[in-house]
């Protein structure tokens, strides 16, 4: 007999206790009865039926009092079919005995589910008659498919007992043999076996795709996935599980559709991931939202092991309840909780070695210096080096006078070594739940002196102190010490790699006399040596309490408070050095910098959900205050007696300068949103925010979003019955609304800047006075900039294995914020003003595949996503020139490169003269040289011929995940990439053949020469500096840097309960870990794709490569 079996619970519930129906009597229903826990007793129901369906009554309970039903299909035949009831506001309790007991059922509740079963009256005669069944208990253990224990995973004999799975995922059940044993969990497909002559079972759950009940974490709240509207991505804890992560952002790279991060430094502490949802939205600061636990917050402040969920809001009908703050999406992070239970402790460590993605190949000293000649003599020009000298530095006999230094070697001498450590605690009671976790990472740098130890605490306590009563207290708190080398220049560790970038091979590290080879700018190798590093301390710390109270069923109250304080130091002195007697760099000199800011948050919500028949109704109703305050200071001195006094007091007063600031910024929102849905079918939701801004001018601080979105799902309409079969969900989503952006600004932009001090001095009697003078005009009547966007999306589900969501958004900005340049009459620069808008356009998509070959459990999910971004105004000016390779042009990209498109090399003379005139480069144009498009056909090259060259944000990103897992062992491979993304790297990163400042890279050996006119690699030029017809930016040099890289790969073998056990634990897992390990790109070779566009001058990016152990006890 085909047996179906429905049940809806949560998956954390408690273990069900065991429920005999050969031991059904009055008095065992009256247990049952009484162990209904007291808030039963206050909930009420009402019904009004004429011929309705046991399945229809229950689904009118579920919905008014949040219980869910589980029962067998057989049990309910013949039982209440057509009922007539007419209940008002009655006790659930007398409901359900109208409609079960009645009915010849009996039930049991628990938690908030509860079990429903036919009257086994034949057993009870059975026994009456002493007809003897043989029956014993079995024990086992239930996993999911990668070897982790689930808990409240219902059991159940068919036409028989029930019970639940505990927290380390062990039953027992009394069986006898024959008997057919089922296990269902929410998120699970269904596993049915047959009891043989075994004592203990191992049952292995396979996820079940797109689960319809799994509950989402959105703004101010949940809602099941079912009834989502707005366009919302999640990523669960086990998509961050075990990788060698030092951040989150970095971790969440290519999980989601429509989110884009760029890793561009693997620099511990530095390697935070830019962050991008559905494009670049604004001219300034396009960073989402982030919020932790519901408060405003930073991924660096969440250690991953802690992550119970993160839910991404991309467009405005999820994200406008957070207004002027969402435009660029919103990124809510949830952190592990406490569950009734026993206590349960996790281990979970890795160690690792990281070591660099990308290092361009250069030319050794011999290459450099005949290349070099080579150089000279086309300029005509005579060679530095003989022969003989080329020939020394082959042999390598006198590496002092001819050496052959690979400068990138020494920098990357750092031991890259990389641990973690996490130990959770969690449990609690009915009254009572906590969670407890401790973590420390350290992370020492490929370079010797980068460095970042962090340690993190976070707990989270629950209480219900009396019924209808919650109390949430949640406190994290951190320390971060990072640390990284000085040097005699701004610009942190990318003066390493430019120097580096810099230093001709031939030049030595040391001499005989242990003096240091210099440039110009020193030697990078003797400031790593040196010792002086900058030391950063951050120190962190976040409080929540909140308390919430149900009035009635349906209707509480709920208020929340943050405090949130921050404090950075910074020490960095820079030592003096003598790189040998004739070269000095000086003097000594230290810069303490110091920044304290504190953010208050208040919150009060009130909120409703009731089920009126088929009509289920949610509204919200918000309050939100916060204040944030920020203070800076800095001091410097110079000229200390010697490098080992490092102490402020210690220097010279003689050029002291200190400076520092105070900005305090305040926020005041009201906020609502109502859900209604009708049978589940046609869902309704909208939004409004209205937030007021101490940034903006009396008149102008407050500013209105609204969003509203619908959806319908039509796999649940009477007409699609015949495709039910196949399609486990079908549903339309729409939605439109408006989202603010305020973070542009500066804290106080519509007051005019006054300078004061001896820069604005003025002179009376002779006598020069400290003045003022009015900096920078403002305009009062600036206000918020404004997102639009509206998005059309599809959910399809097909059987229990396949899901697929689609989406397309259109996305417009408007009153972006730019400053105006004002008339010279004015007598100031200009001002800011609400003048540019900008567009996004695009199209997601992510399709989820699970399934049970044999032993093996195989899932994969691939996510794509397209994005056309184009600038609409930039205040009546046509482009704006960023820098010397970038422009802001109407109609383009944001960060367009812009230079010269090339037709190949100049072969000879007269192809020279046949060509446009070049009129850009001082250089002499010679075969062998870059070709440039006359674009305007003026017969001159100019700067009128520059065009777009390409962007670095991509137009598509791409995500491939893919595991397996047998008998303990599991495999996952993840991959990421991007496409329609450029890259340039420009002279300095690609090598000059200046002398001694230049390291060129190795693919220089393949240049056009005379007898290698094939070659697509320019000639040989003494000096390839921005003078250069070959180094100007064009199209040569702005390079396609589309990729996939291997992102994490992940081996794990989960040991059997058995071998666990002896050690006291219900888990334990090996496994391996790499991060980055293989890259494909034709994006410039030894440099990473994701590179930041420029000189090289950057940290690698890591790979690593990790083995660790989670272990449970």
């Amino acid at each position: 007999m085909n047996r179906k079996y429905i049940a809806y619970f949560n998956r954390y519930d408690y273990a069900l206790k065991y429920l005999n129906r050969t031991k059904v009597t009055v008095l065992t229903m009256l247990l049952m009865s009484s162990q209904v826990n007291a808030n039963v007793f206050g909930q009420r129901v009402s019904l009004t039926t004429k011929t309705a369906s046991l399945k229809e009554v229950f689904a009118k309970i579920s919905k008014q009092s949040g219980y869910h039903f589980l029962y067998l299909e057989e049990d309910l035949r013949g039982s209440g079919n057509k009922l007539s009831l007419k209940l008002e506001n009655v006790p659930l309790k007398q409901a359900l005995d109208k409609v079960l007991v009645e009915n010849g059922l009996t039930y049991v509740i628990r938690d908030n589910r509860i079990i429903v079963e036919k009257i086994n009256h034949s057993v009870l005669t059975a026994k009456n008659e002493g007809v003897k069944i043989q029956k014993r208990v079995i024990k086992g253990t239930v996993s999911d498919d990668k070897g982790n224990k689930l808990s409240g995973v219902t059991v159940k004999v068919i036409h028989g007992a029930a019970t639940a799975t505990n927290e380390n995922g062990e039953f027992e059940i009394q069986v006898k043999e024959g008997d057919q044993l089922q296990f269902d969990l929410i998120g699970y497909g269904q596993f049915i076996t047959t009891i043989d002559n075994r004592s203990i079972y191992q049952v292995t759950l396979s996820e079940k795709v797109g689960d319809l009940q799994e509950v989402v974490v959105v703004g101010y709240g949940t809602q099941r996935k079912v009834n989502l509207t707005g366009a919302v991505a999640t990523i669960s804890p086990k998509q961050l599980e075990n990788r060698p992560i030092s951040s989150l952002s970095a971790g969440l790279q290519g999980l989601v559709p429509g989110m884009t991060i760029t890793q561009g430094s693997g620099q511990p502490g530095k390697d935070n991931g830019t962050i991008r949802v559905r494009g670049v939205g604004t001219l300034n600061n396009s960073n989402p939202m982030v919020l932790v636990d519901g408060i405003e917050s930073s991924m660096e402040n969440v250690d991953p092991n802690d992550v119970e969920s993160i839910s991404v809001l991309k467009d405005a009908a999820s994200a406008s309840i957070y207004g002027s703050k969402a435009a660029n999406g919103v990124i809510l992070v949830t952190t592990k909780r406490g569950k009734e239970g026993k206590t349960t402790i996790n281990y979970s460590n890795f160690f690792g070695k990281q070591n660099a993605t990308n290092m361009a190949e250069r030319l050794n000293s011999w290459e450099y210096a005949e290349l070099y000649n080579e150089g000279l003599r086309l300029d005509g020009k005579k060679e530095r080096f003989t022969a003989e000298d080329i020939k020394a530095f082959k042999d390598g006999t006198d590496p002092y006078k001819y050496p052959n230094t690979n400068w990138h070697d020494l920098l990357l001498k750092g031991s890259g070594f990389q641990h973690q450590h996490n130990l959770n605690i969690s449990g609690g009671a009915e009254k009572v739940r906590y969670m407890g976790s401790v973590g420390y990472q350290g992370q020492d740098g490929i370079i010797k002196l980068t460095s970042k130890k962090q340690f993190n605490v976070r707990t989270n306590l629950d209480m219900t102190p009396i019924k209808n009563l919650d109390i949430g207290l949640s406190m994290y708190l951190s320390n971060r010490k990072l640390q990284e080398p000085t040097n005699p220049y701004v610009g942190g560790m990318g003066q390493y790699f430019r120097l580096a970038n810099q230093m001709a091979p031939w030049i030595p590290y040391k001499d005989a006399n242990g003096n240091y080879g210099t440039i110009s700018d020193g030697n990078p190798i003797a400031w790593m040596e040196q010792g002086a590093t900058t030391d950063e301390v951050q120190r962190r710390f976040n409080a929540i309490g909140s308390v919430q109270y149900k009035f009635i069923d349906g209707l509480s109250l709920k208020a929340q408070g943050s405090y949130r304080p921050s404090t950075d130091d910074s020490h960095e002195f820079r030592k003096d050095i003598w790189y040998n007697p004739s070269k000095y760099q000086g003097p000594n000199k230290l810069f303490e910098k110091t920044t304290i800011s504190t953010m208050y948050t208040g919150d009060i919500t009130l909120n409703f959900d009731r089920t009126f028949s088929n009509h289920h109704i949610g509204a919200l109703a918000g309050y939100h205050a916060e204040q944030y305050d920020y203070k800076y200071g800095e001091m410097y001195r110079q000229n200390f007696p010697n490098n080992d006094l490092t102490d402020i007091d210690a220097g010279d007063t003689n050029g002291q300068t200190n400076k520092g600031d105070t900005k305090h910024l305040n926020m005041l929102s009201y906020f609502g949103r109502v859900n209604y849905d009708y049978k589940g079918i046609y869902l309704f939701e909208a939004n409004v925010r209205r937030d007021a801004s101490s940034r903006f001018s009396e008149g102008y601080r407050w500013g209105t979003f609204p969003s509203f979105s619908a959806g319908w799902r039509l796999s649940e309409e009477s007409f699609m019955e015949f495709a039910k079969s196949t399609f486990s969900n079908i549903k339309l989503r729409g939605s439109w609304g408006r989202l603010g952006n305020q973070s542009a600004l500066e804290y106080y932009p519509s007051i005019p800047v006054i300078g004061l001090g001896k820069d604005y001095a003025y002179p009376f009697n002779n006598v020069i006075y400290p003045g003022a003078t009015l900096k920078k005009a403002n305009k009062r009547s600036i206000t918020w900039e404004k997102t639009r966007t509206w998005d059309l999306g599809l959910d399809v589900g097909i059987g229990n294995n396949l899901t697929l969501t689609l989406d397309y958004y259109d996305r417009l900005t408007t009153d972006i914020l730019m400053d105006v340049l004002a008339p010279a009459t004015y007598g100031l620069s200009g001002y800011v003003d609400n003048v540019g808008r900008m567009t996004n356009k695009g199209f997601e998509a992510i399709a989820t595949y699970r399934k049970r070959l044999g032993a093996v459990d195989f899932s994969a999910t691939a996510n794509f996503s397209y994005n056309k971004n184009r600038i609409l105004d930039l205040g009546g000016d046509s482009y704006l020139l960023d820098g010397s390779w970038k422009i802001k042009q109407v109609g383009a990209p944001i960060n367009s490169f812009y230079g010269y498109q090339t037709a190949g090399l100049f072969q000879s003379t007269e192809d020279i003269q046949n060509w446009a005139q070049y009129k850009m480069a001082s250089n002499k144009v010679l075969p062998g040289d870059l070709r440039y498009v006359d674009r305007n056909g003026d017969k001159n090259i100019t700067a009128d011929d520059r065009t777009i060259l390409g962007s670095t944000d991509p137009k598509y990103t791409f995500g491939l995940n893919l595991s397996a897992a047998y008998h303990g062992f599991d495999i996952q491979a993840f991959f990421q990439g991007a496409s329609g993304v450029y890259g340039y790297v420009e002279s300095s990163g690609i090598g000059e053949f200046s002398g001694d400042t230049g390291s060129p890279l190795r693919f220089w050996l393949d240049r056009w020469t005379p007898d290698n006119p094939t070659s697509t690699i320019p000639r040989i030029q003494n000096n390839n500096g921005i003078s250069s017809p070959n180094r100007i930016v064009s199209d040569y040099w702005v390079q396609n840097a589309k990729y996939v890289r291997l992102k994490n790969l992940q081996v794990g073998y989960t040991f059997p309960d058995t071998w666990a056990n002896r050690i006291g634990a219900s888990k334990v897992k090996l496994f391996y870990s790499g991060q980055n390990l293989l890259t494909i790109t034709k994006f410039l070779k030894g440099y990473d794709p994701e590179m930041p566009a420029g000189s090289g001058s950057y940290y690698p990016q890591v790979k690593v490569n990790t083995v660790g152990m989670n272990i449970t006890f």
